[in-house]
């Protein structure tokens, strides 16, 4: 195993991700009291709402409405919310094209034919399935506590018809979930599952909370009901931010603080018990974490649920603990995910943290999240990859509005923002990464609630005053991957021709489908159009138009 530490590489970026994580680079967020308990709410039925006419400022696939941050968001209401219909097969010989623009384009479809293979005029892109990559994992959200208020405070038939937005084959064929054990900060207060009760070592006292039986349970089952079988199972990632605040040496649940040494294995029981819980409630959890970004637990200013680690402690307990526990109990087969924090720790963390081959081995998946990917080299994921190609990379958590120069946390219809979704899902599985989660399916106006007052954006929003939720650019730029690229498809290589050595380029990545289906995801973020060409073998050229400000998808069989 090469030694990442004693590479500049990583100590600089190391140190560079301490400053920023000291300044400006993390939101710093104040520490308020919880809120009271959410109310009794029933769920929406399941069955499925017969969709009316929009609106009179409908286009028929999209009901417009601009807020003034750059394009527009597609208004959703009981009765109407624009489909995204399955994707068929096209004809032999041709390829369908599906693109959405800042200019007010929702994944329009049209049919191209291909051609007899030539100079283009621009960009060639030259499709090579001998050459292959990473299996895809798949595409999704998170099911917090904020994402089920928002849900629930809508009439019950919009209710269906966001979740459906996610998961249906009308939507984005989400496959994956992420699910936070006990509260999160995006929770309307801090808990656990064993509070009030003194050092409970045994765990007599662990029990679910009604954010899970009215919240998270319900989305889980649902999602994984309005799944087509192509999606296959629902993925659940579940992880912790705060333990019982009794394990902690700060004695809360936010802050500085570590876990306590003599409660190293009733952390791992924890899991455990969560594990049974969920599933004699009837739903599977694909994988657990080590936690979730143990570092802000290190920092003193992070003032939202934490556990603190150091490499050190956490190798420790995985080691002796933690994965012993999970691999003999009745549930060792649920995947061990390792780090959960920012891309920019990794190979300083991972190096540490699997310093032998017995720690290593409890380890399935390298999750990472995406808040400082815009200082962190993409390189640092291949050489992750490098060192443990057996350990699937996921990015596991991401959303707009964090940083503290966001003073708008909430930006309906900003086309930006779409391009930083699509353009870091572009980059990073271009770098070996295996599947990107979303944060809060669902989040308020203010981009909440959160007892910690930590606002963001999200690519569903949710006005309960008009019955309404908005499907913001960022929805359209996951739906360009997600409802193309299966479970199990393979990053297949393009080798990148033609074009000026001046023009700019247009951003892109392949991948070739089990069904034996070909898509090819463009990002152009230029004010200027390109064609771009794309090239494989006998099949000849399809020429693609490519708008300014555009996200493209190409799929042929």
């Amino acid at each position: 195993m090469q030694r990442f530490g004693k590479t500049a590489l990583v100590f600089l970026t190391f140190v560079i991700g301490l400053a920023v994580a000291g300044g400006i680079g993390y939101l710093l967020v104040v520490l308020y009291g919880a809120d009271d308990q959410p109310a009794d709410i029933e769920w929406a039925s399941t069955k499925a709402p017969t969709p009316s006419p929009p609106g009179p400022d409908a286009d028929g696939s999209c009901w417009h409405r601009d807020f003034g941050f750059g394009s527009t968001v597609c208004v959703c209401n009981s009765t109407f919310c624009n489909a995204l219909p399955a994707v068929t097969a096209a004809a032999s010989g041709s390829a369908l094209v599906y693109t959405s623009s800042k200019a007010g384009l929702r994944f329009q479809r049209q049919e191209l034919q291909f051609k007899q293979a030539g100079n283009g005029g621009g960009q060639i892109l030259t499709v090579d399935r001998k050459t292959t990559f990473q299996k895809i994992h798949g595409f999704g959200g998170a099911f917090t506590d904020a994402a089920g208020e928002m849900i629930l405070s809508l009439p019950e038939a919009a209710q269906d018809l966001l979740l459906r937005s996610y998961f249906s084959a009308d939507g984005l064929e989400y496959n994956m979930g992420r699910l936070p054990i006990g509260g999160s900060d995006f929770s309307n207060r801090q808990y656990s599952y064993d509070d009030d009760n003194g050092e409970d070592t045994t765990l007599e006292h662990f029990s679910l909370q009604k954010e899970d039986r009215i919240y998270k349970i319900p989305m889980a089952k649902r999602a994984k009901e309005l799944m087509p079988e192509t999606s296959g199972d629902l993925h659940i990632y579940s992880t912790v931010w705060s333990p019982p605040v009794w394990m902690k040496t700060s004695n809360k649940f936010s802050g500085f603080g570590f876990l306590k040494k003599e409660h190293y294995q009733t952390y791992a029981d924890y899991y455990v018990k969560f594990l049974e819980a969920y599933a004699a409630e009837g739903v599977d959890i694909h994988a657990v974490s080590t936690g979730n970004e143990p570092l802000n637990g290190v920092v003193p200013f992070k003032h939202f649920n934490s556990l603190g680690w150091t490499p050190e402690t956490m190798h420790v307990w995985i080691r002796d603990h933690f994965g012993p526990t999970i691999r003999g109990s009745k549930f060792k087969d649920v995947k061990i995910v390792a780090h959960d924090d920012q891309r920019i720790f990794l190979p300083w963390m991972m190096e540490l943290v699997l310093a032998d081959n017995k720690t290593a081995d409890y380890i399935d998946i390298i999750a990472y999240h995406w808040y400082l990917n815009f200082i962190t080299p993409g390189a640092l994921l291949d050489a992750v990859h490098k060192d443990y190609p057996d350990k699937p990379l996921i990015n596991t958590e991401a959303c707009n509005g964090d940083k503290p120069w966001d003073f708008t946390r909430v930006q309906l219809g900003s086309w930006t923002r779409g391009e930083y979704y699509l353009g870091d899902i572009v980059g990073v599985m271009n770098h070996w990464t295996a599947g990107w989660i979303d944060w809060n399916l669902a989040l308020n106006l203010q981009g909440g609630p959160t007892w910690a007052k930590n606002w963001v954006d999200a690519p569903i929003i949710v006005d309960a005053s008009k019955g309404e939720f908005y499907l913001n650019p960022t929805f359209y730029a996951l739906a360009h991957v997600s409802k193309f690229v299966r479970r199990d498809s393979v990053r297949v290589e393009l080798h990148h021709s033609g074009g000026g050595l001046l023009e700019a380029k247009v951003d892109s990545i392949a991948f070739e489908r089990p069904d034996g289906a070909l898509v090819v995801v463009l990002i152009n973020k230029h004010n200027s159009e390109h064609s771009v060409s794309i090239q494989e073998g006998d099949r000849g050229q399809v020429d693609v138009h490519v708008p300014a400000r555009s996200f493209v998808t190409v799929i042929y069989w």
